[in-house]
């Protein structure tokens, strides 16, 4: 999954009418390619990809996961991925920008919790049993037929939209608990401390920074957020770190004492000993073995 150049495709890649939504049939993007592997690249929007029926790998920011019949993958913006198909799919790609998600008056907060749309550590795929299937399978037609239609497609399609994600969230494997008062208490905790993370990884790297933002303790930061995800706030700050090393490794020619400094290192030596105790590879090793591929 290592190229030397990794394509970021903007939405007008996809050739569509609507400049701000696209469903594309899964067999249609397999034979247009003629059936070659698909290639590492990225997106500069949200991607939902919904398989029918389907063998082989994905990979999304250097996680591997197995591809099968009945599952979605939730892709951010950004997230590099490659999609290996061993036999011809069947399923769908469902496109939209954040003006979509705007312009349709879906919340962050929709999106967020929904645990698969990662944009650092796992994003593994949900799966859907066959009680689950007909519903995803109606939104979907429905998504399809009002494709065609002239008034009112984007407000159609985006209350479909909607609906396929608090479907999903419903049928969100990561949500551990039942009782809905926890629930909204720890996922408002939970968006709260990814938010944060997201805005100040490079400067706070402790647990115990953002439970002081968040006024909370840090055990109790630790505890909450792996009560949702299966992993402690302090493992998402390592993964994002992580994640945002390997991304500039490979897309970027900066050195490893640039990167430190840019990640928020106050020595590259740290830096190089926490990515090398975290992935067992240094820097420069990793980057040397991700481009010659």
């Amino acid at each position: 999954m290592a190229h030397s150049e990794i394509k970021t495709y903007t939405f007008k890649d996809n050739g569509a009418e609507n400049e701000m939504f696209v469903l594309k049939k899964l067999e249609e993007v397999y034979f247009s390619d003629s059936g070659e592997s698909d290639s590492p690249h990225r997106h500069a929007y949200y991607a939902i990809i919904f398989i029918e029926k389907g063998e082989g790998i994905h990979y999304v920011d250097f996680m591997e996961y197995k591809v099968e019949d009945n599952s979605i993958f939730f892709i951010l913006p950004g997230q590099m991925h490659q999609l290996l198909f061993h036999s011809h799919p069947k399923g769908w790609v469902m496109s939209f920008t954040e003006e979509f998600l705007v312009a349709n008056s879906i919340p962050e907060k929709l999106v967020n919790d929904i645990y698969l749309f990662n944009d650092y550590g796992q994003s593994p795929p949900l799966a859907i049993n066959e009680i689950q299937m007909p519903v995803y399978l109606n939104i979907i037609s429905q998504i399809e037929l009002f494709s065609q239609i002239q008034n009112y497609k984007t407000e159609a399609i985006g209350s479909l939209i909607k609906l396929f994600l608090i479907q999903s969230n419903n049928h969100c494997s990561l949500q551990k608990e039942n009782n809905p008062q926890f629930l909204e208490t720890t996922n408002h905790l939970l968006r709260a401390f990814k938010r944060l993370l997201n805005k100040h990884y490079v400067t706070h790297h402790l647990v115990s920074d953002y439970a002081d933002m968040l006024a909370v303790t840090a055990d109790y930061l630790n505890k909450t957020v792996k009560s949702i995800t299966g992993k402690s706030a302090k493992e998402h700050i390592q993964s994002k770190l992580i994640i945002e090393a390997k991304r500039s490794l490979l897309f970027t020619n900066l050195s490893s004492k640039e990167l430190s400094y840019d990640l928020g290192f106050d020595e590259s030596a740290h830096f190089n000993n926490f990515f090398k105790k975290t992935t067992g590879l240094t820097p420069t090793e990793f980057r040397n073995s991700i481009r010659v591929m």
